[in-house]
């Protein structure tokens, strides 16, 4: 069985950016006997920065690259992947009014996890993978509780891009960065360098391994982001 990495998309899914409703459905047409046309057809309405989805690097450069423009190499989109969850508990408590902690991911955590995972030294990074930790707390719809901030550090996120082959950079959290009241997001700068950035990945019940990826978003052009549906396939699937 593949891992289907993004929750239900469902009315009333928690709002993380402030946005309004993330999902909303209306009604086009509905069958009724004897009117024309016969079927079902509803709009939908989608703020993807609160679901899954994946983005690229005009969300945060004027210039930047937008999700259309990935199309034209799609090995963004698949290939063999290489997923992580750190383990022990390093959430730190940084706002007690809010109650939100922190895990900044350092260079040493990174590497360790890495080796640990491959099981040999390393020199380099994947070229493509999905980070989280080994428990972590989620909302009601599965998404990683935006309280519970996960992100890698400026030398993390410089090492990951020190191979030329890295393209994708996933995280269960909501964001690449945590800057609050800032207007800079260096660690998605950093990884756009290389790679498209894939959030709020569902990896709750993925076990750590090498897996093969498919994710390609709604092909939106000029879209700075667009939602997504990823999947995890196994080696032994593959053959």
């Amino acid at each position: 069985m593949p891992y289907i990495l993004s929750p239900k998309i469902v009315e009333n899914t928690e709002i993380m950016w402030m946005e309004g409703a993330v999902y909303e459905k209306q009604s086009i047409h509905k069958i009724q006997e004897g009117k024309l046309p016969p079927v079902n057809y509803d709009l939908h309405k989608i703020k993807p920065h609160s679901l899954t989805h994946a983005e690229g690097s005009l969300h945060v450069l004027e210039n930047g690259k937008s999700i259309d423009q990935y199309f034209s190499n799609p090995s963004y989109f698949y290939g063999s992947c290489l997923v992580i969850k750190l383990l022990g508990n390093n959430y730190k408590l940084i706002n007690s009014e809010k109650r939100i902690f922190h895990w900044e991911i350092t260079l040493q955590e990174l590497i360790d996890n890495l080796e640990r995972v491959v099981g040999h030294k390393i020199e380099n990074g994947p070229d493509k993978i999905l980070i989280s930790t080994e428990i972590y707390h989620t909302n009601l719809q599965g998404y990683h509780d935006p309280n519970y901030v996960l992100t890698l550090s400026k030398e993390a996120a410089e090492f990951l891009v020190k191979n030329n082959n890295f393209n994708l950079f996933g995280t269960s959290w909501k964001s690449t960065d945590y800057n609050p009241g800032g207007v800079d997001r260096p660690i998605h700068k950093t990884i756009f360098t290389k790679a498209i950035i894939f959030e709020l990945l569902d990896l709750e019940k993925v076990p750590e391994g090498e897996y093969f990826f498919v994710g390609f978003p709604l092909r939106l052009q000029n879209a700075s982001e667009s939602p997504v549906t990823p999947v995890l396939f196994c080696t032994e699937e593959l053959k």
